[in-house]
C-alpha cells in the first residue's frame, strides 16, 4: 500500500507519484518483451492496421502494445495476465507492487471535474455512475480542460488513480451510445473493445489525409466494376458502430461516384481503301 506524506504538499505528491510513474514504463517494457506474435497480430486486426502508414504514427505503437497486453484474446485470457504469473517476479520489489496493481487497469471514458489541490485532475467515470477519482497525471494536469472528456486506461495506485500515458479525444457520438447502453446494463455497441474502437478511431483520424490521398489515385485507375468490387469489399470490413470506418465507407462511396471511369481512346476508323 502507497501512503501519502501527512501533511500533504505538491513537491512531496511529486516525490511520491514520479518513481510510480518510471516504475509503470518499467513494468510496461518488461511485460511487452512477453508478448508473442498471436497477441500482436490480434491487437493490429483490432485496431484495423492495413498499411505503413498507420503504423508509422507516434501512437500506433503504444496503441498496439496495450490491446496486446490489456485485451483478452478469444479464450478471455490477457497476456498481461501472462507476465504476471511469469516474468513479473524478476522485477525489483517495488515495480512488482505497481505491476501487481496495473493487473486491475481498465479503460472507460472519463470527463474532467476539477483541478486536484497538490495535483492531477478529478475525473468522473461516464460509464459508471459518474463515479469519481482523483487521477494523477502530470501531463493532464498541464493540458486539460474543464469539463474535457477523455478516453484512457487507468488503474488504481492506492491514495489515487494514474494512467498508462495513452490519452484519446473518443467521438461523442460513441460515447454517447456507450453510456446509454452502460446504464442499461447492455453490452457495448463495439465490435472488439472500448479500447480497441477509440484507438483505431484516432489512428484512422490521424492517417485519413493520407489514405484519402492513394484511395484517390487507385480508384481513379480502377473501373466500374472494380469500384463496386471495392466498395462490396469494405462493406463486409467495416464496423457500423465506428464512426471512423462509416466515415471511410462515406468517403470511398463518394469516390466511386465522383471519379469518373477511365476514358477509353476512341475507336479508329478504317476507311475502305478505294480500288
Amino acid at each position: 500500500m502507497i501512503d501519502l506524506p501527512d501533511p500533504l504538499t505538491r513537491p512531496a505528491l511529486l516525490k511520491v507519484y514520479r518513481p510510480i510513474r518510471a516504475a509503470i514504463q518499467t513494468v510496461l517494457t518488461a511485460a511487452v518483451d512477453r508478448c508473442g506474435k498471436p497477441d500482436f497480430d490480434r491487437a493490429a486486426k483490432h485496431l484495423g492496421l492495413v498499411d505503413a502508414e498507420q503504423m508509422a504514427l507516434e501512437d500506433t505503437a503504444a496503441m498496439l502494445c496495450d490491446i496486446a497486453l490489456f485485451e483478452p484474446n478469444q479464450r478471455g485470457r490477457r497476456a498481461y495476465d501472462r507476465f504476471l504469473a511469469r516474468g513479473a517476479e524478476a522485477l525489483d520489489p517495488p515495480e512488482r507492487a505497481v505491476a501487481e496493481r496495473l493487473g486491475g487497469a481498465f479503460f472507460s471514458v472519463f470527463r474532467v471535474a476539477q483541478w486536484h489541490a497538490f495535483g492531477g485532475v478529478w475525473v468522473e467515470n461516464l460509464l459508471d455512475g459518474d463515479r469519481r477519482f482523483w487521477l494523477m497525471d502530470e501531463g493532464l494536469e498541464a493540458s486539460a480542460s474543464e469539463g474535457m472528456v477523455i478516453g484512457l486506461r487507468v488503474f488504481d495506485v492506492g491514495p489515487f488513480h494514474a494512467g498508462l500515458g495513452l490519452i484519446v479525444d473518443p467521438d461523442s457520438v460513441m460515447v454517447g451510445f456507450c453510456i446509454e447502453a452502460a446504464a442499461r446494463g447492455n453490452p457495448l455497441p463495439v465490435r472488439h473493445s472500448m479500447a480497441a474502437t477509440f484507438y483505431g478511431d484516432a489512428i484512422a483520424e490521424a492517417t485519413m489525409p493520407v489514405m484519402l490521398g492513394s484511395m484517390v489515385e487507385e480508384v481513379a485507375a480502377m473501373n466500374e466494376s472494380e469500384r463496386r468490387a471495392a466498395l462490396d469489399g469494405l462493406d463486409r470490413l467495416v464496423d457500423p458502430n465506428s464512426p471512423g470506418d462509416a466515415e471511410l465507407r462515406d468517403l470511398l462511396v463518394s469516390l466511386v461516384g465522383a471519379v469518373p471511369p477511365p476514358v477509353a481512346p476512341p475507336p479508329t476508323s478504317r476507311r475502305k481503301r478505294r480500288r
